[in-house]
């Protein structure tokens, strides 16, 4: 389990590093949420994923930072198709 925790605070950390690069100093990250798509190279048929959050965030708080990454995206792309459409690129 120590390794497990070890892992888990280099997250924290990088993330934390990277927000106050991007927003300022003054930037508090309130929670987090990691999705990665890993496969088997051994089990070709056996991929998934592996999802991990910061520890204190609660559940309904994971289900409301994915719905806002996925509502997002979609967002974003409504935004780029309607550019393309009028020529405003």
């Amino acid at each position: 389990m120590g390794k497990y925790k070890e892992g888990v605070n280099a997250i924290e950390d990088a993330i934390n590093g990277h927000i106050k690069e991007q927003k300022g100093n003054s930037s508090i990250v309130t929670g987090w949420i990691i999705i990665a798509s890993v496969s088997d190279a051994t089990s070709p048929r056996a991929d998934g994923y592996v999802l991990q959050s910061s520890e204190a965030l609660s559940h309904h708080g994971q289900v409301g930072l994915l719905q806002t990454a996925v509502d997002d995206k979609r967002n974003l792309g409504l935004m780029a198709t309607i550019k393309a459409v009028m020529g405003d690129d």
